[in-house]
């Protein structure tokens, strides 16, 4: 919100509350100040802002002073709202993006009870005291969005053929730098500099930085991989052929402040993906490996080679099309970050259709089932770089998972890779086809004998699972749950007895 905005909302919020307080109504006030009903209606909605000479008579009208009307400080029963419009909890979740009136819902919460007010302030000091003002909400926001549209978006893949079409790339499976980097310097008057943003120690960990002047420059990290160029290329080009001009110049997700860098974020990276992968001919690879009824790690594999892509980006390109393009629709998507050395694994980005919270729960402060694929293949993959520190093989798993409390089935498949600027970092990207009649008629392999059972869980601390080996944190949450449990039952005997 405008800080401008923010000022007219505030004042028309103090304006309607010293009103009501002196038992006013807009017909009372509009006779004693000689303003229309009409006017100061437009003040309290936040819609204007009074000249001057209008506060003065206004502030008159209401026996306050100048300095106390135009004050920004609200009355207690109000503060929560001042508290909420302060924050960045609305930059991070803009309401216009879901069809919300800003200056309605305000007004409808400045009149609402006791009650309310309490659970708004309540919840604007969970946000602060938690992650959630650290973008976490707009990201949940963005998931949810996901989620909703089964995570395909016809609009983006339209824009892609689009873009092919006016190119004369729709026959090519994948698209790599340097087919990409002429058209972004012709189309689109950039200059694509691949060797002097290391230069700059602060941009270590940056992948690429856009010079935004009269012709833009592209600042490539020295250090990315070539098809990770290409992506960085495609997403660029997605920023210039949509239109889109709310974005940030870094090439970071962790530093994107508002929602709307970051849903345009989502959205460039979903071109470029569907750019660089072209679904007209993964579509029929893909039937292929799903329709074998042996499991192939190396067919697998291969397909991220034949498509220029990292593991990140296959995973991802496939999850956008198993709902639309193959009937499945109950399956999650996850990323867990880790550094090698350490005994910490961060779920960094989760999609989840149609299925329930398993597993685990974006950014838990509880220890994730160390059984899952995702963790094992980090782990396998960590072995391997202690052995050769160079190497930049990846690391393939395959998992029936049974989860222990709801019994939901998946079939899970991981590739772990080294990050992609420091050598210190890996991630895993797992997608879990949940088991059930339709996803066996499409992945014939699913009951292959090759692939390992194991009984899993969400964290640690929920898990009742007797003698686990690789548990790593006391089951504490379900100690407290089975206690809570036993008082309710023992409360309810006492009452059957007496």
């Amino acid at each position: 919100m405008s800080k401008r905005n923010y000022i007219k909302l505030i004042f028309g919020l103090k304006l309607k509350q010293l009103r009501q307080n002196k038992k006013l109504s807009l017909s009372d006030l509009a006779s004693k100040s000689n303003l229309s009903v009409s006017y100061i209606n437009e003040i309290e909605s936040g819609k204007k802002y009074p000249k001057i000479d209008k506060i003065d008579l206004l502030a008159k009208s209401l026996d306050v002073t100048y300095d106390e009307l135009v004050s920004l400080k609200l009355m207690r029963n109000l503060a929560p709202i001042e508290e909420l419009l302060d924050s960045n909890l609305l930059e991070q979740l803009p309401l216009d993006h879901y069809g919300l009136d800003m200056n309605k819902m305000i007004s409808a919460i400045s009149s609402s009870s006791l009650q309310l007010s309490v659970l708004i302030s309540t919840f604007i000091e969970t946000a602060k005291s938690s992650e959630i003002s650290q973008n976490n909400f707009s990201k949940t926001a963005l998931r949810t969005f996901k989620e909703f549209n089964e995570n395909y978006f016809e609009d983006l893949e339209d824009a892609v053929n689009d873009f092919k079409d006016e190119n004369d790339l729709l026959n090519k499976p994948t698209l790599n730098y340097n087919q990409l980097k002429p058209i972004l310097e012709k189309n689109y008057n950039y200059k694509v500099d691949a060797s002097s943003l290391n230069k700059y120690p602060e941009f270590n960990d940056i992948r690429a930085l856009v010079i935004n002047k009269t012709q833009n420059k592209l600042m490539l990290n020295s250090n990315l991989e070539t098809h990770r160029k290409a992506f960085v290329l495609a997403k660029e080009l997605a920023y210039n052929f949509l239109n889109i001009e709310e974005r940030s110049y870094l090439y970071s997700s962790v530093r994107l402040k508002t929602y709307d860098h970051l849903v345009n974020y989502f959205y460039t990276s979903y071109f470029a993906t569907a750019l660089i992968i072209n679904k007209s001919f993964l579509i029929p690879d893909l039937k292929k490996i799903f329709g074998s009824r042996k499991w192939s790690k190396d067919k697998f594999l291969s397909l991220l080679d034949k498509y220029n892509a990292t593991p990140e980006m296959f995973f991802q390109r496939i999850a956008n099309l198993l709902a639309k393009e193959f009937g499945l629709n109950k399956f999650f998507f996850l990323r867990f970050n880790h550094e090698l050395g350490s005994k910490y694994y961060n779920l960094s980005k989760e999609v989840r259709l149609n299925t329930r919270r398993n597993p685990g729960g974006y950014k838990s402060s509880e220890h994730y089932c160390r059984r899952w694929v995702s963790v094992s293949t980090l782990n396998t993959l960590e072995k391997k770089l202690m052995l050769d520190k160079n190497s930049n093989g990846k690391s393939c798993g395959i998992l029936h998972s049974t989860f222990h409390h709801s019994k939901d089935e998946y079939l899970c498949i991981s590739v772990a890779q080294r990050g992609s600027l420091s050598n210190k970092n890996i991630y895993s990207v797992t997608l879990g086809f949940q088991i059930d009649e339709k996803m066996k008629q499409t992945i014939k392999f699913w009951n292959d004998p090759v692939i390992p059972k194991q009984i899993v869980n969400d964290t640690c601390e929920t898990c009742t699972i007797a003698g686990c080996k690789e548990r790593v944190a006391p089951p504490t949450t379900a100690d407290r749950i089975e206690k809570s449990n036993r008082l309710e039952e023992v409360m309810r005997k006492l009452q059957e007895i007496n």
